[in-house]
């Protein structure tokens, strides 16, 4: 298992039926993914990505198909990597200082 994550998929709204399967099929077909669902919501499909390096390439060849109108990658992480932190390391290294050591008083 290398670095994984679902890619949230909004299609063409022109997108007819029949493209939309042969879309997902095209998908599935790709080599490192997983699995393609349909879904009803916000985004038209959901596509979880397995790479050995990394996702990017495997995101930017499915944005570049012409029926994608928009795609979020959201990366697996493990559960001892807390998303927060990862997010807000500057908020964290503020919050343990006092008030004249950021000011530089």
């Amino acid at each position: 298992m290398g670095l994984r994550a679902y890619f949230m998929v909004t299609t063409d709204d022109k997108l007819t039926q029949r493209e939309f399967v042969k879309a997902i099929r095209e998908v599935e077909d790709t080599p490192g993914i997983d699995f393609v669902d349909p879904v009803i919501g916000s985004k038209d499909m959901v596509i979880m990505a397995d790479a050995p390096i990394t996702v990017e390439t495997l995101a930017k060849k499915i944005q570049a198909k012409p029926w994608v109108k928009d795609m979020e990658i959201l990366r697996i992480v493990s559960i001892f990597e807390r998303h927060k932190t990862a997010r807000m390391p500057l908020v964290e290294s503020i919050e343990s200082k006092l008030i004249p050591e950021l000011l530089n008083v």
